[in-house]
């Protein structure tokens, strides 16, 4: 078959636009129980995660994070919860980033102790790969939302702060002690903006309800992270209290995105061959 340049082109402008359409709420359950039925429990929408809290914890709209989505590099959290000045008297945790099959995240992963609240605890517990560390709070604000993004290897040395309320919830944020020893791989911003709208109807056609919504959005392009392409990815994140735990989990080990972005590469050197006749 014979392949012209404007034909080439015209595939790779589709594939490129096309991008969108793997736009996906990746929200599962955390897998601790529901909260109070008071509050709408066992919790609504995608993952079972909106206008939910952790059982025994607070439950209203100022405490929920309700969902991850994933578009391409694009990872975005909505929540009730204000994410860059937090609710007094706790702030937003560091995202951790690890595999399925190896992080700890599961209510059924902790036993005895390992869900003790320790104050400080350490990855070999947790077993994360990469942690996207704040790195400007003050108080219970993450300041302007400012990032490290560091590698972990599940070691003792990485110790990790542990929530002082709900033990499930656990980790919290990476414990600034553990920084000089880490290899730091990239680094950003939270952009965050409010949405007034009650309910919104996000791109795969989930949604998120219950009054306003803080959207914070991060590039993971440029935060040096690799995704597994053999076992599912998770992205973990919670509060200083525990009071709302949010996992978002990728399938397919991101074999989609990487086929997506193999095919533009393959296509964009087939047309500068042909560019070059």
């Amino acid at each position: 078959m014979k392949y012209t340049k404007s034909l080439v082109l015209s595939t790779v402008a589709m594939l490129a636009f096309a991008a969108p359409s793997f736009a996906k709420n990746i929200t599962i359950n955390d897998t601790q129980g529901p909260n109070s039925a008071g509050w709408g429990a066992p919790g609504k929408n995608q993952g079972g995660e909106d206008q939910e809290t952790e059982p025994g914890t607070i439950g209203n709209q100022s405490w929920d994070l309700e969902a991850f989505t994933l578009n391409g590099s694009s990872l975005k959290i909505y929540s009730g919860y204000d994410l860059l000045n937090g609710n007094n008297p706790f702030g937003l945790g560091d995202i951790f980033v690890g595999r399925a099959n190896t992080a700890k995240w599961k209510s059924t992963d902790y036993t005895g102790s390992d869900a003790a609240i320790n104050g400080v605890n350490n990855n070999s517990q947790f077993k994360y790969d990469y942690v996207i560390h704040f790195n400007n709070r003050s108080g219970y604000s993450i300041g302007a939302g400012t990032y490290d993004v560091y590698a972990l290897a599940g070691l003792t040395t990485e110790l990790l702060d542990e929530s002082t309320v709900k033990g499930l919830s656990n980790p919290y944020k990476l414990n600034d002690r553990s920084i000089e020893g880490l290899t730091k791989v990239g680094s950003g911003s939270l952009s965050v903006t409010l949405d007034q709208t009650s309910t919104i109807t996000l791109e795969d056609g989930s949604q998120v309800t219950g009054g306003a919504h803080f959207i914070g959005e991060i590039n993971l392009a440029t935060t040096g992270i690799k995704l597994s392409q053999t076992d599912d990815n998770l992205f973990h994140l919670t509060m200083g209290c525990g009071n709302d735990n949010l996992i978002g989990r990728v399938p397919d080990g991101g074999a989609t995105l990487a086929l997506l972005g193999f095919a533009v590469s393959g296509l964009s050197l087939v047309s500068r061959r042909l560019g070059r006749k």
